[in-house]
């Protein structure tokens, strides 16, 4: 009866030093457990490329280039835009535009956002020497998953613009408060196949400019697309010589990384 007794004593004291031990090891792993990683940045871009020359009757030569890098560490988001435009007939220059855009976004919440917008153009045919805009505003993300998304903006910013020649005014300045309205639409319409459309209008007391940016891109192997795209800007005030309606047809390969 004492051997028995003894046993149980043994036994029981195994099971409760086996169960202390384990509860130590768990204890020491989740003390012992690496603190969670901060998030990391993800970067994204694109860079597009088109080239068209023609000989024969007529000598044309046509450039156009596009890049653009994404940086999402939410809740801050970082893009950076550069476009040029160039184009010579029988070796003269016919056209040569350049643009840059720097955009910094904050997000509120899922669907809002605090946005930001710094962009400067230097069209070399369109009366000014420079066209540049600052703005603030509210994004709204209406639509946003695999499918497509859809961004729109709105909010206050300010509009500077050098001209070549001065105006009737004997000014060489124009500058004046605006406000500022955005749409951003995506939409995937097939295997590798999307549709693309960027509307702005910046308005003031004085002027009023609006921009259309339309494209129908196509994967054609792995990060390598076709894009189809169409530009159109219009100006309600402009120089004297210069045209209110400017547009471009481009075809380009686009590289997204």
């Amino acid at each position: 009866m004492n051997k028995v007794a003894l046993s149980s004593c043994l036994l029981t004291s195994l099971l409760s030093i086996a169960a202390t031990g384990q509860t130590a090891e768990t204890n020491t792993t989740s003390d012992t457990q690496a603190p969670a990683v901060p998030p990391q940045a993800q970067w994204s871009g694109s860079s597009e490329l088109g080239f068209i020359q023609t000989s024969g009757n007529s000598d044309t030569q046509s450039f156009n280039g596009k890049f653009n890098i994404v940086r999402d560490l939410q809740p801050l988001k970082t893009a950076f835009k550069v476009e040029a435009l160039t184009s010579e007939e029988s070796g003269d220059p016919s056209k040569e535009k350049y643009l840059s855009e720097f955009k910094l976004d904050y997000s509120l919440g899922e669907f809002d956002y605090f946005t930001s917008l710094l962009s400067y153009e230097d069209d070399r045919f369109s009366g000014y020497q420079y066209q540049s805009t600052v703005s603030l505003g509210y994004g709204y993300r209406a639509w946003n998953d695999e499918q497509g998304k859809l961004d729109l903006e709105v909010g206050p910013g300010y509009r500077r613009n050098a001209l070549e020649t001065r105006n009737e005014h004997d000014e060489k300045i124009e500058e004046e408060a605006v406000g500022r309205f955005s749409l951003n639409l995506e939409v995937k319409i097939g295997e590798g196949a999307k549709f693309t459309e960027v509307i702005t209008i910046e308005g003031g007391d004085s002027n009023v400019v609006y921009k259309s940016d339309m494209g129908l891109q196509s994967t054609l192997v792995g990060t390598l697309a076709m894009k189809i795209n169409y530009q159109v800007k219009h100006t309600d005030e402009v120089p004297e010589g210069t045209k209110n309606t400017d547009s471009l047809v481009g075809v380009t390969l686009v590289y997204s990384f």
